[in-house]
């Protein structure tokens, strides 16, 4: 209870101080929108109220280098997924880590999962979820790697069922000019770095900035990540389709970001929460539009196409 009591403190305070809305959550019947942290009646009396969207954010453990803890992908999505629910009247399953690490396995702690297995995860809560009345179901990313087998588990179970699932995608959001209109000037790189730690706050576990003066310099932005005697083979592959690599050395990933500085008389810290919120609202149309899909979807059952037009012709 002290946790969730300081947690909840910290938000409002944190929030507060950066200009952002407070939690609509707070005025529901819930004290939480985490379905980790509701009893099952909670969550059977936001069905039976109409409550229909579960958002399920998932990312790997990976390396990222001295800056970005290594949760960083599955924080950004669960982040957003818990603003998301609070603006759109949806519930968060807890973020998933089964996921591909892919190019970061050279980091230790990273554990990297083949993405037939994070593809597998994703369908069984996905599918379960869906069983169990949530007919939006969303899977949420922060970035690649794990995208693709986000974007597999939503084709693979729309296939099996002519259900649609929807994947959302945090860094497509981020690439809007709306969003980058918010930090354009910004002296240093807005990134993965100050992305991760808007997320910690956004969480409720907010942590100090690691190496915090190594972080504030600004990065050189031609920065490669491979060896030099590579780096242009790497290039010329990656420019017309794709092959198998890995990270060789710590600078290599999370090393270009900064975080800790002033901007516009705030921190870039602030700046990153208000620009996740941002994404939220950005994202909403989208949920809209998956629900009329849904309902278009369910009056046009699947049939075979059918030759209609200029069939005199031969």
């Amino acid at each position: 209870m002290k946790r969730i009591l300081r947690r909840n403190l910290v938000q409002t305070l944190l929030c507060g101080a950066a200009g952002v809305p407070q939690s609509k959550a707070a005025a529901g019947p819930f004290f939480s929108r985490r379905i980790d942290e509701m009893t099952s009646r909670e969550v059977e009396s936001y069905i039976n109220d109409g409550g229909d969207l579960v958002l399920i954010p998932f990312g790997p453990v990976s390396g990222h280098g001295p800056f970005i803890p290594m949760g960083m992908h599955a924080h950004w999505a669960n982040a957003l997924s818990v603003l998301l629910a609070e603006k759109a009247n949806g519930l968060v399953f807890p973020a998933t880590f089964t996921c591909f690490a892919g190019a970061t396995r050279t980091f230790r702690g990273t554990v990297s999962f083949t993405m037939e297995e994070q593809i597998l995860v994703l369908k069984r809560i996905a599918s379960t979820l869906h069983a169990a009345g949530f007919k939006r179901t969303v899977l949420v990313a922060g970035t690649n790697p794990e995208d693709v087998g986000g974007i597999i588990a939503a084709r693979a179970l729309f296939d099996e069922t002519e259900v649609p699932y929807y994947y959302l995608q945090g860094s497509r959001i981020l690439d809007q000019p709306e969003i980058k209109a918010m930090y354009a000037g910004y002296p240093g790189n807005f990134g993965e770095t100050v992305i991760e730690l808007a997320s910690l706050r956004i969480l409720g576990r907010e942590r100090p900035i690691p190496v915090p003066n190594w972080t504030r310099e600004a990065k050189p932005a031609n920065n490669s990540d491979q060896p030099p005697e590579i780096a242009e083979d790497m290039r010329q592959m990656k420019r017309v389709g794709a092959v198998g690599w890995r990270y060789f050395e710590e600078k290599h990933h999370g090393g270009s970001g900064t975080a800790g500085m002033m901007f516009r008389g705030k921190s870039d810290i602030d700046l990153a929460v208000q620009v996740l919120h941002k994404c939220a609202e950005l994202a909403l149309p989208a949920l809209q539009s998956f629900s009329h899909y849904q309902k278009w979807l369910a009056d046009h059952p699947m049939e075979y196409i059918r030759a209609k037009d200029r069939l005199e012709e031969k």
